[in-house]
């Protein structure tokens, strides 16, 4: 996908982004204000690391994080479905684990396959894994901050939920590093190969690829 594409992508995002953030105000929903501040915020990070390290992100992580935000705070917290649902606030953990154990891995994968980064192929798993638990790690204070100045209950005041949070993502995050151990390997599972190398096959391209564009099998060979 072209980078003017996505901007045009995400512009349509942020015009509805901030629509919603107009009626946020004009019923003085002011959590919902900073839950759309938050979800703009994330929208421009692709603009951010490419005009500035000319670093390029999948668009996919940013529609997934801005999703992830909107099932937990919109519908999660305001829709009450994690009152109604036990497992939802799981779910949703599991689920962006895994799509941040992925954006750990393209990152770094990226500067292994252009020769910035030598490091050996199992280290880039274990920063993966890593960069997904301090995502983990960064959102559970999200959720105290935001808990603490709007009066919410995102972490239901208890230890243990957030102790189950951070589990459940670290099984996401092995769930992503998994796969992509697999990628990298001389084990072709179809599936798994298809969704990492349609992720990495853009990330590789947009960052100033080299004239052969590096494949798992490649890099292996």
């Amino acid at each position: 996908m072209k980078l003017h594409k996505q901007y045009i992508q995400l512009g349509f995002t942020n015009l509805l982004l901030l629509a919603i953030g107009g009626y946020a105000v004009y019923t003085q929903r002011y959590e919902m204000l900073f839950s759309i501040f938050l979800m703009l915020l994330i929208s421009l990070l692709p603009h951010f690391l490419k005009g500035k390290y000319n670093i390029h992100v999948p668009v996919v992580f940013i529609y997934s994080t801005i999703v992830f935000i909107f099932l937990s705070v919109f519908l999660g917290q305001f829709g009450g479905l994690y009152d109604r649902w036990h497992w939802w606030d799981s779910f949703l953990h599991y689920i962006s684990a895994v799509s941040f154990g992925f954006t750990g891995f393209v990152l770094i994968y990226v500067y292994y396959v252009h020769n910035k980064l030598k490091i050996p192929q199992k280290l880039i798993l274990i920063l993966a894994f890593f960069f997904c638990l301090g995502i983990g790690g960064l959102w559970e204070i999200i959720e105290y901050g935001i808990d603490n100045a709007l009066g919410t209950s995102m972490q239901a005041n208890s230890l243990d939920d957030t102790m189950i949070d951070l589990i459940i993502g670290a099984l996401g995050g092995l769930t992503a590093t998994i796969m992509c151990s697999l990628y990298l390997s001389r084990s072709h599972v179809p599936v798994i190969d298809s969704v990492v190398e349609a992720i990495t096959k853009e990330t590789v391209a947009e960052n100033k690829a080299p004239a052969i564009a590096v494949t798992n099998k490649e890099v292996l060979s």
